[in-house]
């Protein structure tokens, strides 16, 4: 067993990320075909097997348009099968290293952005700058190839990409009085927030203003860095080296203290939470990626019909006068024992190609990390999409892939929830995070 693996395996966080990859949606194209050089047919009658880790083949809202982009790829080169091997979300990150570490890891894995960490700092994924070719990483968004490069390597590609960005209930705004707009800046929004928050049910339950995930998950650690980043704060300083222990640090606990002690938020809450809230209109405003829409029209049991209820719009500018948030995404990487790498590559390649971003994109929403797709007038056609790709413009980078920093997400959940349920002070879970996160990530 390798080194890296065994410790993998011993260090496996056992909580659950949140995913949503659900969707409902619009029509798919008809007869997709790829238009990258993999689309081309194969030219090697050698058979080859391409097994494939993915939770999204298991999902309804997904596995059709998989399959179909599989199916065609397949179509374009015969000598070549696709394997799935259905794995839920919850699980995919224990069980691919448990097969890596018996000799039997797949090909290709989905992963995410909150666990790549751990895949780009083991030693079972494969750099994938050659295999990819100069023009096509460098045709990646700036953010998200960082987001997925460790030690100047591309160790994984962001495949469905999202930002995240502000949804907010247009009847609830109108039921308190307000402009029929979102929120600009933080300070109105927390101002919209009170407002909101004052209203009731029809059946006297509480209505949320704002509601931010404070659970302790990582991917609300990840999701700490939006708030963090709008204060103008980093877990890293200008030389690279981790400070957290700074003002805007402290002002971003302010701030979730302030939507707790107010009730302007529930407490505790996971993402999927916020998501039913805002669906059963007990929730003004969230922040989410574009799965977001699927979940929480599905829940509201009116399905499209609920779009006239909501909108999306960029997240409100914070202490630099400028709209910022993060950017995630389902990524993609290529084992190292893998016996079939280029072949691998190639799928990939095929997978993010225009044609098959819109068949994904008019099905899930999805939008494409690459440069080169996401400014096509297909992938900008409603004020939702447009919401989103300019949110893209707008987006830092995660901190550099450390193998530490999927645990230093599930410290700043921690500290979020020091903060909010246990009421600490921000000056000294700051403080201790700073330590933390210094012997995490060093």
């Amino acid at each position: 067993m390798r080194k890296y693996v065994s410790i993998v395996l011993t260090g496996c966080l056992t909580v659950s990320l949140l995913a949503a990859c659900s969707s409902q949606g619009n029509k798919p194209s008809e007869s997709p075909k790829g238009n990258d050089q993999a689309s081309a047919p194969s030219t090697s009658s050698s058979p080859v097997t391409l097994k494939f880790a993915s939770w999204s083949i298991n999902e309804a809202a997904t596995k059709d348009a998989l399959q179909q982009m599989a199916d065609t790829y397949m179509s374009l080169h015969k000598n070549v099968k696709i394997e799935f091997i259905g794995i839920p979300f919850g699980n995919i990150k224990d069980q691919t290293f448990v097969m890596a570490s018996s000799g039997d890891a797949p090909d290709i894995i989905q992963t995410f952005t909150a666990s790549f960490p751990t895949y780009a700092a083991s030693d079972i994924v494969e750099p994938l700058d050659d295999l990819l070719g100069k023009d096509y990483v460098n045709d990646l968004l700036p953010s998200y190839k960082d987001d997925y490069t460790y030690n100047g390597k591309l160790m994984g590609i962001p495949w469905a990409a999202s930002p995240y960005v502000l949804y907010w209930n247009k009847e609830l705004f109108k039921k308190a009085g307000l402009e029929q707009k979102p929120p600009k800046t933080m300070d109105e929004m927390l101002d919209i927030a009170r407002k909101i928050s004052k209203l009731k049910t029809d059946s006297g339950e509480n209505i949320y203003g704002l509601g931010e995930p404070t659970d302790k998950l990582p991917i609300n650690g990840m999701i700490f860095l939006k708030t963090l980043y709008s204060f103008g704060g980093s877990i890293l300083d200008t030389n690279g080296k981790v400070n957290v222990n700074t003002p805007e640090t402290i002002s971003a606990f302010k701030y979730y203290q302030t939507l707790i002690s107010e009730n302007l938020s529930p407490q505790a809450a996971k993402l999927k939470d916020l998501r039913n809230l805002f669906a059963i209109g007990r929730l003004g405003m969230y922040a989410d990626g574009y799965y977001g829409k699927a979940v929480f029209r599905s829940l509201s049991g009116k399905g499209e019909a609920f779009d006239s209820t909501w909108e999306a719009a960029l997240m409100p500018a914070g202490k630099s006068g400028k709209s910022v948030s993060i950017g995630e995404a389902h990524g993609l990487v290529i084992t190292k024992d893998s016996k079939n790498k280029q072949e691998a590559a190639n799928f990939i390649k095929f997978l993010t190609d225009k044609d098959m971003m819109l068949l994904y994109h008019q099905k899930s929403d999805v939008v494409s990390a690459r440069k080169s797709v996401s400014s096509l007038p297909e992938f900008n056609s409603s004020p939702f999409d447009k919401a989103l790709n300019q949110q893209m413009g707008a987006i830092n980078a995660l901190p550099k892939n450390n193998q530490g920093l999927e645990q230093s997400y599930l410290d700043m959940a921690d500290s979020i929830l020091k903060v909010t349920i246990a009421k600490e002070s921000p000056e000294k879970i700051a403080s201790d995070l700073d330590a933390k996160l210094k012997q995490a990530l060093k």
